[in-house]
């Protein structure tokens, strides 16, 4: 028997086990679909939760704060709902139908007539530098959407400060005439030169990737899953240990290098087929982009697989039991997948985790796929430079796995 006859006998066996197809492939596919699924963008659906859901309550008399209500519903990435009083808005955010209540208060206008040029000018030394509270009006949010309240607060300033900010100007006879006069000026600008207006040829836009949650969610599920491998080298070394057939292998005339790649080239294939699938799946269902330069990909993959098999030797060469693959290998596993990026991106991680991530070999493999994948333009600089770590980890771990393989069996 040869390396060859060892990796095919070892590809039937993985192929037949249904358990191992279903972790590599239709697991991976899952995770990706329900997260897919949660953001709105399952084969290309658009949810309602890639919006900001506002429930507003507009309590005060008069057409300014009706205006208020229109400019905010018509405003890009909010789902705003009118709800007749404070009490509903709120009922509406303890129900979870909206992410904040907007409340404006009885007593908004009679701010607003307060207001003078110099305040809408000033926001942070005049009357408003309250904010909202300066106009009766008020932002609650559940505590689940903390982050998106402090936005949401933000919005709906801005565009109440557009709002009454010429009812303020308008009571200024003198401001009202420098206004007045410069949007006449613009005006007459505008149709003087209309070769001006005319839009102007630009160059071809690179392809949206960054909208697509997918650009991130699938590398991501296919770095982690790769590294599942882990579990399963682990086990089928065990395996052929406790049988006996490890050891008749020893004794063959197969060479001890013959031996190693005949047991590690099936679990590269596998990762290489694996990782190839998850990327034609994203294509296929998800609608996924390749980026620039797909062939690319097909280094980082290859590195990846590599340093996965590698660290799956290693792993099956020291734990001794299943019982210890099921406590260490998923660990291990799980535990390099979330400090590295795969559960969450690493540019929602605070730098520091961001720092301890590129212990491992995840983190370069989602760095070159972040350049390839959401970046309008790859830094192939990086891409390399990222490769080449994620050979040395597989460089590392092969070697620790072939020293502690001689003394395993």
């Amino acid at each position: 028997m040869n390396a060859w006859q060892i990796t095919l006998k070892d590809l039937r066996l993985l192929v037949r086990d249904r358990q191992t197809l279903f972790v590599l492939v239709a697991l991976p596919m899952i995770f990706i679909s329900i997260l897919g699924l949660s953001t709105g963008q399952f084969l290309n659906m658009q949810d309602k939760n890639q919006r900001i859901l506002i429930a507003i309550a507009n309590e005060a008399p008069g057409d300014l704060a009706a205006q208020l209500v229109e400019h905010l519903r018509t405003k890009d990435g909010v789902d705003a709902e009118i709800s007749t009083d404070r009490d509903e808005a709120i009922r509406r955010l303890d129900t979870g139908k909206c992410m904040a209540a907007i409340v404006i208060g009885p007593s908004f206008q009679k701010r607003v007539d307060a207001l003078t040029v110099a305040d809408v000018l000033y926001l942070d030394e005049g009357r408003l530098a309250n904010g909202l509270s300066s106009l009766d009006m008020h932002v609650i949010s559940r505590a689940s959407f903390v982050n998106t309240g402090g936005i949401v607060r933000q919005l709906v300033f801005d565009a109440a400060v557009q709002a009454v900010a010429p009812f303020v100007t308008r009571k200024n006879k003198l401001a009202a005439q420098v206004i007045d006069r410069g949007r006449r000026r613009l005006a007459e600008q505008r149709s003087a030169e209309p070769g001006e207006s005319q839009p102007v040829p630009q160059a071809a836009a690179p392809p949206e990737t960054s909208g697509n949650v997918y650009q991130i969610l699938v590398p991501s599920y296919t770095v982690m899953f790769a590294f599942f491998l882990v579990n399963i080298m682990a086990r089928s070394f065990i395996g052929e240990r406790d049988i006996g057939t490890l050891c008749r292998l020893k004794m063959s005339r197969v060479t001890p290098a013959g031996l190693l790649l005949g047991k590690t080239a099936p679990f590269f294939i596998i990762s290489l087929v694996q990782s190839g699938l998850l990327f034609a799946f994203g294509r296929v269902l998800f609608g996924m982009s390749w980026g620039n330069t797909p062939a690319a990909l097909i280094l980082v993959v290859v590195c990846t697989s590599l340093a996965a098999t590698a660290l799956g030797l290693l792993v099956a060469t020291v734990v001794r039991s299943d019982s210890q693959v099921a406590a260490y290998a998923n660990f291990l596993v799980i535990t390099m997948a979330a400090l590295s990026g795969c559960f969450i991106p690493r540019d929602w991680q605070p730098e520091v985790l961001r720092q301890i991530g590129l212990i491992t070999p995840h983190a370069w493999a989602l760095i070159a796929y972040d350049e390839l994948l959401v970046r309008a333009h790859a830094n192939y600089a990086v891409v390399g430079r990222c490769c080449l770590m994620v050979l040395t980890f597989a460089a590392a771990f092969f070697t620790l796995g072939w020293w502690r393989f001689r003394k395993f069996g």
